[in-house]
């Protein structure tokens, strides 16, 4: 467990004086002569909690353990996750083949970060000419706050080199995802970056965790490394079937209307490519024997045979099939059948080598890339708030989208997402505001996205009547007789809204505003009635483990903190298995704050 409001540079509390016999004596009798006796100070708090245990890897480092951490197994192309803890402060970094650092640092509420931020691709410190590289900054913060488990997922390419050992082609980092968040793509890296266990460059070396900077914890470390083969197509001829071909056994009862050899594997040649087929025979090369990884993309549907076995893609548009067959070393014959009955789509036939990062062995026309389709529609905060109704998915689950939501965008660059049938706020983010391109591209689905690294927090009611403390909050507020949505209002000062319900002649305000640091967001729940109500409660926080750290804040799952403001006691209750955080609304205000 790590304490967000401790930073590890703050020094340890000093160890009690050491006393002789004669002082211990002294000092009991100075005690019997005085009244009161003043108690020692409490402990001051510790910036990392920790016990023996699995699953987590801890790095403590200090004057004497100072270690790097390196794998005994070296890489060449690798994907690599992980969930990664700074506590308040500290500093680490992922080195991957041990020379290429993508940085690790508490780096929450920086709002420009640079390439010593966390997920920087970090600068080297050379002087000659030639060898110095400044380093790459993240394209967006996606931090999160310090003690809370961050997700990083990073897709890298080793450099190349050619039989005589030289460079051909610089490492690169396909991307880097921090949070969900894309924060590089396609960083080309010429040279190894600062404290790497070598300056030269190699075609493999080992994963390294820097281990001298500060204390960082691990979990979920998952690699695939890739390797890229040498695959190449030979022999190539085809046979084309004009006209309705509707499945493959048409094939058969068709006579070849064209046939002929192939530069490259295309379906896209001289002939009219409305409604056809064809049959393109040659040879898969391969440098040893073995299995390797394939996936064939289609628009229409495809069948190849190759090594003794048949795959299949059935008929429609941008299909794709992987398969891994077991060849032998040179050349292995294949055969594919293509058809495309339908004139209103673009024919489409595409092979790629999968071991590493995809590598076509088509013809470029054959399946030119789409690219990433629509541009995409965002929409943008300036210097007022900025309001956007539209459907939300939790946690991006289709199957639990909310359908009365309001996306809440603020200049400070801190946003929600309120459920205004429940009465509850369901998202916070921080960094760009919202891309409707779901709701808005072409006929649209009604729905939206956040930007930023997105934190989803719980669905259903936080506000209800109960009349007995073990009772479930309901799903909406209007449920039997609860709250009804009266809108809400603009705060005048602010120019962010006030949600409004009210029972009767009861009236409830619910108000969602940055904090001054601009980073995190306070929620204040308050009754307007003259008398307050009783037996009503909020529910805060809801999680598999709420836990409360010495400093009095909770933290949920170690994905966010609630600290309560105004003085409530909260408590800690399980129900429906998920534990919950629920706080009575009796007397003044309910205040609290909700940072990530």
């Amino acid at each position: 467990m790590m304490n967000p409001a401790v930073d590890i540079h703050e020094p340890p509390p000093p160890p009690p004086p050491v006393m002789d016999e004669k002082a211990k004596k002294k000092k009991k009798r100075r005690k019997r002569k005085n009244e009161a006796v003043t108690p020692p100070p409490p402990p001051k708090p510790k910036a990392v909690i920790f016990e023996a245990g699995t699953g987590i890897l801890l790095n403590m480092n200090n004057d004497s353990i100072r270690d790097q951490l390196l794998t005994n197994w070296e890489h060449g192309d690798l994907l690599l996750e992980l969930d990664v803890m700074i506590p308040k402060g500290s500093n680490s970094g992922i080195y991957l083949q041990g020379r290429y650092e993508v940085q690790l640092l508490d780096s929450w509420g920086v709002k420009d970060p640079a390439f010593s931020d966390i997920g920087g691709i970090y600068r080297n410190w050379e002087s000659e000419k030639g060898k110095i590289y400044m380093g790459k900054a993240p394209i967006t913060n996606a931090a999160k706050a310090p003690g809370l488990w961050q997700h990083l997922s990073i897709a890298f390419r080793a450099p190349r080199f050619d039989s005589q050992g030289n460079k051909t082609e610089n490492a690169r980092f396909i991307h880097v995802d921090l949070n969900g968040v894309r924060i590089h793509e396609n960083v080309e890296v010429p040279l190894p970056t600062g404290g790497p266990i070598q300056k030269n460059e190699a075609a493999k070396g080992p994963l390294m965790i820097q281990g001298d900077h500060g204390p960082v914890a691990f979990r979920n470390i998952q690699y695939l490394p890739l390797e890229e083969k040498t695959v190449s197509l030979s022999d190539l001829e085809y046979a084309y079937y004009n006209g309705p071909v509707d499945d493959f056994a048409a094939f058969t009862k068709m006579e070849p209307t064209a046939s002929g050899k192939l530069k490259q594997l295309n379906v896209k040649g001289e002939h009219p490519t409305e409604q056809f087929g064809m049959i393109i025979k040659g040879n898969l090369e391969v440098p040893a024997a073995g299995p390797y990884a394939l996936r064939i993309n289609h628009n229409g549907a495809v069948r190849i045979e190759i090594g003794g076995k048949t795959y299949e893609g059935n008929y429609r548009i941008g299909g794709d099939q992987y398969f891994t067959p077991s060849l032998t070393a040179g050349k292995n014959p294949f055969t594919i059948h293509y058809y495309k009955s339908d004139a209103w789509f673009d024919a489409g036939l595409g092979l790629f080598e999968v071991g590493s990062f995809p590598r076509a062995l088509h013809a470029y026309d054959s399946y030119p890339s789409t690219g990433r389709g629509a541009s995409p529609i965002y929409v943008e905060v300036g210097a007022q708030p900025r309001l956007l109704r539209a459907f939300l998915d939790f946690d991006r689950d289709r199957s639990r989208r909310l359908t009365h939501t309001i996306g809440v965008g603020t200049p400070q660059g801190t946003h929600f997402i309120y459920d205004l049938k429940a009465g509850t706020p369901v998202c916070v983010w921080r960094g760009d505001f919202i891309n409707a391109t779901p709701m808005w591209n072409s006929r649209g689905d009604g729905s939206f996205r956040p930007r930023g690294a997105a934190q989803f927090l719980f669905t259903g009611s936080s506000v209800a009547m109960q009349e007995t403390a073990d009772a479930a909050f309901p799903a909406t507020l209007n449920e039997i007789g609860q709250f009804a949505n009266k809108g809400y209002r603009i705060d005048r000062a602010t120019g962010l809204p006030i949600f409004l319900y009210a029972k009767g002649d009861l009236e409830l305000e619910d108000k969602i505003s940055p904090d001054e640091s601009g980073s995190a967001l306070n929620r204040t729940i308050s009754f307007k009635n003259e008398t307050k109500p009783t037996s009503y409660f909020a529910k805060l926080a809801e999680g598999e483990k709420i836990e409360k750290l010495p400093n009095g804040i909770y933290v949920i799952d170690q994905q966010y903190y609630i600290q309560i403001d105004s003085g409530h006691t909260a408590v800690i209750r399980t129900q429906n298995g998920k534990q919950e955080l629920v706080s009575d609304l009796a007397g003044s205000d309910l205040t609290y704050t909700i940072n990530w």
